[in-house]
């Protein structure tokens, strides 16, 4: 089997609401669950900010029908390669906000990563973007 991580970081056509949001997530876990991928979404400022880690046919399809969504726009891969292993092994997917004023931490970690404290994934590196997120996966398995 060939593991790949796909990260991709888009603009929302409009922001977002709690439900569409929710909406989003059931959805991917659902498809996800039956597909073998596992990740990890950033939701902020209207940004979204994303990994994805499965077979590499099952992932690039997904990506394919990601960047199709009209929910959406300004789609560009971030990182993209072979894996040994799953960073984000535990979830279907796994959300994180980055709006709530009580994620001062969070937005101390997108400064760190990224040299600014407004999200941006689109102006972040693949390495920064790997890093932020690899970080956020690490707060919630120690709070888990």
């Amino acid at each position: 089997m060939k593991l790949i991580r796909l990260i991709y970081a888009s603009a929302a056509c409009t922001e977002m609401s709690y439900a569409e949001l929710t909406t989003i997530l059931r959805t991917a876990e659902a498809h996800n669950g039956q597909n073998g991928i596992t990740g990890i979404l950033c939701y902020g400022g209207g940004m979204f900010l994303q990994a994805l880690e499965g077979e590499r046919d099952v992932v690039n399809a997904l990506y394919n029908r990601i960047v199709a969504d009209r929910r959406h726009e300004r789609c560009e891969i971030l990182r993209y390669g072979r894996i040994a292993t799953r960073r984000f092994e535990q979830w279907k997917m796994k959300y994180v906000g980055l709006d709530d004023p009580a994620t001062a931490h969070r937005r101390d970690l997108v400064l760190r990563h990224s040299g600014t404290s407004h999200f941006s994934p689109i102006r972040m590196s693949g390495a920064q973007a790997s890093a932020l997120l690899f970080d956020l996966s690490h707060e919630f398995r120690i709070a888990a």
